[in-house]
């Protein structure tokens, strides 16, 4: 079997300040608003940002993310 590091599963790093946690997964007013105007329920709000903010983040994910 494949360990895990040669497997399509991004991994996060394992230790992160509380510096590098606000700054990458702080969600902007823009982007808040964004999301509020395509869900229904907070718990939907909250999805959508938590997916929105570690997209990027994931090692193995690259590229520009845009949203319209």
């Amino acid at each position: 079997m494949a360990s895990v590091d040669r497997t399509a599963y991004p991994r996060f790093k394992r230790a992160v300040s509380v510096r590098e946690l606000a700054e990458a997964f702080t969600p902007s007013p823009d982007k808040i608003a964004w999301a509020r105007g395509r869900t229904q329920h907070e718990q939907h709000l909250l999805a959508l940002l938590v997916q929105l903010k570690c997209y990027p983040t994931c090692p193995r994910v690259r590229g520009q993310v845009t949203y319209s």
